[in-house]
């Protein structure tokens, strides 16, 4: 097999567990070759040669292709999308449940976060938002959607509402990382939070921000944040289940009877 793929100083990112090499095998040689395509030509959502292209510029069937492109699908290292092709994933992200900024979070993890805002506005508190901000119905809220990614992935649709009394001006103030401003400008810091998580199938407007199909799922949290005795925060973020996964620690409760 001949292969002209040349090598660039990109460096390497993160990427899912891949299965072992065989170089026995031709499949195995193929497989080797698109992962060193990735490592050193190819960032998260660029697209592979196709197959006839592949089978071409390496002189093997289309059978072993098709073979050694399923392996790193398989592997999380690629995806299929039905009518346009096969692309480089983006980070995949194993959280706990802890109460940390979503920025935060991606950086320990080697990751680059940035945040789009789509939307910031003044609002009044339906009853649902009141109840939860522990204010009356009607009282101004601040309400910021944004889009948050991870090495320029997109991995989770965010809504969230804050009550204006407590942070006057937020709207002149940067939305990226709103713990740290409320720290840093207002003097509030997060202490607790409670949350829930439920599973849920992308509408058409969360699809087309984060870049999925319709349908396609969802891990979905909100929560309601505490700064001491006070909530300051009820967000929504509709994370890409295919990007995000959970962890928790479990202990049982009370000594099990015999």
């Amino acid at each position: 097999m001949q292969h002209d793929f040349g090598r660039a100083e990109t460096p390497v990112r993160y990427r899912p567990e891949r299965p072992q090499r065989f170089a026995t095998t031709k499949r195995a040689q193929v497989r080797g070759i698109l992962e060193q395509l990735i490592d050193t030509e190819l960032n998260a959502g660029d697209a592979i040669p196709s197959e006839r292209a592949l089978v071409v510029r390496l002189g093997v069937s289309r059978v072993t292709v098709r073979q050694a492109i399923a392996d790193l699908v398989d592997a999380g290292v690629l995806e299929r999308v039905h009518g346009k092709g096969t692309y480089v994933t983006g980070p995949q992200v194993d959280s706990r449940l802890h109460l940390t900024s979503f920025s935060r979070e991606m950086r320990d993890r080697g990751l680059v976060p940035s945040t789009v805002v789509l939307s910031a506005r003044e609002e009044p508190a339906d009853d649902d938002v009141a109840y939860a901000l522990r204010i009356r119905p009607g009282r101004p809220v601040i309400r910021v959607e944004r889009l948050r990614t991870a090495d320029g992935t997109p991995m989770a649709y965010e809504v969230g509402f804050y009550p204006s009394a407590l942070f006057p001006g937020l709207l002149q103030r940067e939305l990226g990382s709103l713990y740290d401003v409320f720290a840093s400008e207002y003097g509030v810091v997060v202490t607790s939070g409670e949350q829930t998580v439920r599973a849920e199938s992308a509408d058409a407007h969360q699809a087309r921000i984060l870049g999925i199909a319709k349908r396609a799922p969802l891990l979905v949290q909100e929560r309601v944040t505490h700064a001491g005795d006070r909530a300051i925060e009820l967000s929504t973020s509709w994370y890409r289940a295919d990007r995000y996964r959970l962890h928790m620690a479990i202990t049982p409760r009370g000594v099990r009877e015999s």
